[in-house]
Formats: C-alpha cells, sequence, structure tokens
C-alpha cells in the first residue's frame, strides 16, 4: 500500500500549539505589563526626588530608583523581547514579514538597549550622589537627565501596544532582488 505525498511548500514557517502560543503570549503581555509598572514606579520616584525639600527623601528616592529600576527593567524588556521573538517566529505574522511587527520588535531593542547603555549609568550616578549626601558631603545634584525614561519608554510601549491592536502598514515588500510574492502594503 502506497501513499500519495504532496509537495510541501519550501518555507513553511513552524507555528506554536494554541496551549503553547497562549502562554507564549500571556508571558508576552504580562511582561509588557510589568515593564509599564516598572516606568510609573520610576516616575513616582523621579518626581519626588525632584519636588522634595526632604534630604532624606531624595536620598530614599534616589537610592530605591537603583533598586527597582535597572534591573527589573531589565528582565522585563528581555522577557518581553524573547516572548515577542517566539510568537513572530511561531505564528502567521513572522518576525519581519509585517511592518508592525518589525516596528515593535526595533522598539523592543532600542529600549531595552537603552536601560543598559544611558538609564544605568546615570541612576548608578544619581544613586552614589545620594549615597555621599547620606555620609555628609555636600552635593549637587542635576535630576534633568532622568525625566526622559519614564515619559519615553511608556509612551513607545503605548505604541507598541497599539501596534499590536490595529496592526496597520501590512506586509514589508520583498527585496527587489527576489522576483516574486511583492506584496501590496496598506
Amino acid at each position: 500500500m502506497t501513499t500519495a505525498t504532496h509537495p510541501r511548500p519550501t518555507r513553511t514557517p513552524r507555528r506554536l500549539g494554541v496551549r503553547t502560543r497562549r502562554a507564549v503570549l500571556v508571558t508576552h503581555i504580562a511582561s509588557a505589563g510589568a515593564w509599564l509598572g516598572v516606568d510609573v514606579a520610576m516616575a513616582v520616584l523621579i518626581v519626588t526626588a525632584m519636588t522634595t525639600d526632604e534630604p532624606a527623601t531624595l536620598i530614599f528616592s534616589l537610592q530605591t530608583l537603583e533598586l527597582v529600576s535597572i534591573w527589573p527593567l531589565l528582565a522585563c524588556g528581555l522577557l518581553c523581547l524573547l516572548s515577542g521573538v517566539a510568537l513572530g517566529l511561531g505564528s502567521k505574522w513572522g518576525l519581519v514579514r509585517y511592518w508592525w511587527v518589525a516596528v515593535k520588535l526595533v522598539l523592543n531593542v532600542v529600549l531595552t538597549g537603552l536601560v543598559l547603555v544611558a538609564l544605568r549609568s546615570e541612576v548608578t550616578t544619581q544613586a552614589e550622589l545620594a549615597r555621599r549626601l547620606a555620609a555628609g558631603e555636600a552635593v549637587t545634584f542635576d535630576l534633568g537627565n532622568l525625566v526622559f525614561p519614564p515619559t519615553v519608554s511608556p509612551t513607545l510601549l503605548l505604541v507598541a501596544i497599539t501596534l499590536s491592536v490595529v496592526k496597520p502598514w501590512g506586509r514589508i515588500r520583498r527585496g527587489a532582488g527576489s522576483g516574486s510574492g511583492a506584496t501590496r502594503s496598506g
């Protein structure tokens, strides 16, 4: 007894099973929500540090900021990135098949990278100044650069969430050299 074989398409993406996809999707959504939560906590601490007249409150705010921002943000960003990549590779949307997915990927990489490149050094510097103030040294604070992370990050995260819901722009066209399968965006 022989069975007929059907030719398979050359590029069949490997799809996640329903349960696995749901688990990865919940992880992705939860990590993005946690990321927003850490951003809100950062904003509260930064606004408190910028508006207080009490040295003890300033010290507490900046030292707490160091504890609750860098590693939690990095963990949320990496978990969101990994789960997003898994969803992209394991679903019909692909990783760079649609513009909205590609933009979300870029936003995630940039925001996660900024935690290490820019935020970490600024928060560490301000926390060290707070420790020196606590030790009785006279120090001057410039907290102006701390305004950007809790405003830029939540804004871009909300853009990414909106992209996930709206799914604008259509497919990314294949390169001119591929000669086949170019689709219209829209």
